[in-house]
């Protein structure tokens, strides 16, 4: 016997550990997903996260939609018989491998039009891609900006604030130098936030204990995701939402000032607006942070 058959063998014997994600394209219904407002968009990928979020909770099966088109199974009925890209949002992601993006959203091929790299940070070469996507893909209805928790692109920004002995090295790589370089200013927009809330002018001296330096780390994932589609709005005139994914809860969401809000949210228009989102995240993760410790204090 295999160790692969050993392993799939192990599996059936114990199917309550089987976590069964299937795609499944019907024949009776070819059109694809589609989206009519940024709302409605909005409320769909909020909702496929929800579900891929209770995948291993709520049961071990995720069923996802498909329009066999998105296989290459084009319609009979398809006068060109041509595979048509027919996304309804499009979304600006980070390159990293544990962020599966359309499953991370609940969506299946040919839903989304996806754009990654590391940092999800906007440079001309995404925005051209996003610009594609509004200029010729006519069902995309919201364009969203995904980060995520652990970001290792936002931790090596942090920790270049917070540490400054360590950007010499980093910026003799100059293409590390250009993402890292990105995000710096969202990194300082989280610092911001978080010296406002605690009320301590020494915030960043205070930052070097790791629950703190953690705070200022997820905060910025926030700060670069709700920035980043900011700029998208701006520069598309389109409706723009954001959102961050959390590695151990899998699912996208948002820290609100009375804790983690699953589901996409809107991007801030102005810099007020920007302001607001900030200071709510930076209220939930500092209301996590003193309950963690008071719940470490023996005293």
């Amino acid at each position: 016997m295999s160790a692969y058959d050993a392993a799939m063998g192990s599996i059936e014997e114990t199917p309550e550990r089987l976590l069964q994600i299937r795609w499944v394209a019907r024949s009776d219904q070819p059109a694809p997903i589609e989206a009519h407002s940024p709302a409605e968009a909005l409320e769909l990928l909020s909702a496929g996260s929800r579900r891929f979020a209770a995948l291993g909770s709520s049961g071990g099966d995720l069923e996802l939609r498909l329009d066999p088109e998105a296989l290459g199974f084009v319609n009979t009925s398809d006068p060109d018989g041509i595979l048509n890209q027919e996304p309804f949002a499009a979304v600006l992601g980070c390159s990293d491998a544990r962020v599966p993006l359309e499953l991370a959203l609940g969506r299946g091929a040919n839903d989304l039009f996806v754009v990654r790299v590391a940092g999800n940070v906007p440079g001309s070469a995404c925005l051209g891609s996003l610009l594609y996507a509004a200029a010729h893909l006519p069902r995309v209805q919201l364009f969203a900006v995904v980060g995520h928790s652990q970001c290792g692109a936002v931790t090596t920004a942090v920790d270049a604030l917070l540490f400054p002995e360590t950007y010499p090295e980093l910026a003799r790589l100059a293409p590390l130098r250009e993402i890292v370089d990105a995000v710096f200013g969202s990194v300082r927009l989280a610092a911001a936030a978080l010296q406002r809330v605690t009320g301590s002018a020494t915030f960043l001296a205070a930052a070097e204990s790791r629950e703190l330096r953690e705070a200022l780390i997820a905060l910025t994932a926030v700060a670069n995701a709700a920035l980043s589609a900011n700029v998208v709005a701006q520069h598309l005139d389109r409706a723009a939402a954001f959102g961050v994914y959390e590695l151990a809860e899998r699912t996208v969401g948002v820290m609100r000032a009375g804790g983690w809000e699953p589901g996409l949210r809107m991007a801030p228009s102005d810099d007020a607006g920007l302001r607001e989102v900030l200071r709510e995240a930076a209220e939930g993760y500092v209301s996590g942070w003193l309950a963690e410790s008071s719940a470490n204090d023996p005293a």
